[in-house]
């Protein structure tokens, strides 16, 4: 069953977001079919993000698994953030009901 992750960023904005994106080839803009370099991780179905009003940053992603991105969040997005100095998200997590 798919998860979808609303992540939410305070006081972040996009060059900050450009800085994890392309720091650490997290690049999720790149289309999963596509032979660049930066791929998607394994498990991730979409990855949308902008800023929120009040400023700062938000991520809804979906993933095949809260497994998957468990393990994209500690082997890769953690220490992304970490290296341009940015703290981990407020999570919230909701199960996929409808995707199209």
């Amino acid at each position: 069953m798919s998860i979808g992750l609303v992540m939410k960023f305070g006081g972040v904005d996009a060059e900050q977001y450009e800085a994890v994106m392309n720091k650490d080839n997290l690049d999720l803009r790149t289309p999963k079919n596509s032979q660049a370099k930066d791929q998607w991780p394994d498990g991730i179905v979409s990855h949308v993000a902008g800023t929120t009003p009040g400023g700062g940053w938000c991520v809804v992603d979906v993933w095949e698994s809260q497994a998957h991105f468990d393990k994209f969040l500690s082997d890769r997005l953690g220490p992304a953030l970490q290296k341009v100095g940015l703290p981990e998200p407020d999570v919230t997590p909701f199960e996929v009901y409808n995707s199209h």
